[in-house]
């Protein structure tokens, strides 16, 4: 199935689509949602070298995350800039899966395949071979084990942190827990509309692209987009905070940066959760201003509607907003700071 009649099958299932992403005019009466990933991408790297491979270019420790397992992760530049960021899926030692935003793949994989020459591991683009979907909400882990027959592999249950594939109609797919509300689960492109009719309707219920980054923003898990790439160090998207950076591994492609940002404490900016009011959703990137035509303090990770208001994630100067000041959009949309569900303040060296 191309990604055409995905989209005409999805639109036969009640969906509107707005820049490529299918939401659903639906409210969620139902505690789980089913959600179409389309906007989001993956690249494959296989073979023996895999896994050394990547160790010596992420930001995350591969070596020490056991199989199965996932772990948020990023590919920085000489400079310590990440191009890209994503959820590293750790098969076994020769397979591995990155999930990231589809318009970022095409970047990742050439800074990827430039360093990969020397190793034994193919890096593939896999995006419109696989679907990628999510279940989300209460329980969303507990309840896949059921709904995709999880009680059939050796651990029944997938927990947070943890991915296990299984079989639908012969075929292998994925499920990775990204935390205890957000399963997101890869399939053949060929099987994801019987998968889709599968887990729709009790007690999952569709719901849109919007819902899922909702989600994401609430948990403050971070994604990086095309235009964003490059922009960022991954402590000012508190990666180093959700597991994402090692400061023990050894070296890797900015590590120097990285490491001597945190053992310096030099890092001025870092990730806050906010909201504006609603209206047009800034794009990742949009910058970020002090009153009354100040300078620039920050930019837009991500945003998305939230009923009349929009939500965000924003790396913004620590000091403008230790000092309380009014922080707003280009447009004047003022930022109501959130609190993150994790200390954005605690120090992972200790």
């Amino acid at each position: 199935m191309d990604q055409q009649q995905w989209q005409e099958f999805l639109s036969n299932q009640g969906a509107r689509w707005k820049n490529g992403a299918a939401e659903f005019d639906t409210s969620i009466d139902s505690e789980l949602a089913l959600v179409d990933l389309t906007p989001m991408g993956a690249i494959s790297v296989s073979g023996p070298d895999s896994q050394k491979f990547l160790q010596g270019q992420l930001t995350c420790d591969l070596v020490n995350l056991p199989d199965e397992h996932l772990t948020l992760g990023s590919h920085c530049n000489p400079k310590g800039r990440m191009i890209s960021a994503f959820y590293a899926l750790k098969l076994d030692q020769s397979e591995f899966v990155l999930l990231l935003p589809r318009d970022l793949v095409t970047i990742a994989l050439t800074a990827l395949k430039k360093y990969a020459v020397f190793f034994k591991a193919e890096l593939t683009d896999i995006s419109d071979d696989q679907h990628w979907l999510s279940l989300c909400g209460r329980d969303a882990a507990a309840v896949s084990s059921q709904l995709l027959n999880l009680s059939n592999t050796p651990a029944s249950s997938v927990v947070p942190g943890q991915l296990r594939s299984f079989d639908h109609n012969g075929h292998r797919a994925l499920a990775a827990c990204v935390n205890d509300r957000n399963l997101v689960i890869q399939v053949p492109a060929s099987q994801s509309a019987d998968l889709w009719q599968k887990l729709s309707g009790s007690p999952a219920a569709p719901a849109g692209y919007t819902h899922w980054l909702q989600q994401l923003i609430e948990a403050g898990l971070p994604l990086l987009h095309k235009a964003t790439s490059e922009s960022f160090i991954p402590q000012m998207l508190n990666l180093h905070l959700l597991g994402g950076v090692s400061f023990k591994k050894g070296c890797y492609t900015g590590q120097e940066v990285v490491a001597r940002m945190q053992y310096l404490g030099a890092a001025k900016r870092r990730m806050y959760r906010a909201r504006i009011d609603g209206g047009e959703v800034p794009e990742p990137g949009a910058e970020v201003f002090t009153p009354a035509g100040g300078s620039s303090v920050g930019n837009v990770v991500m945003a998305c509607e939230s009923g009349n208001e929009v939500e965000l994630l924003a790396v913004l100067t620590k000091s403008k907003v230790a000092d309380g000041e009014s922080l707003q959009l280009d447009d004047g949309r003022v930022l109501e700071l959130q609190e993150l569900p994790y200390d954005a303040d605690a120090d992972p060296l200790v």
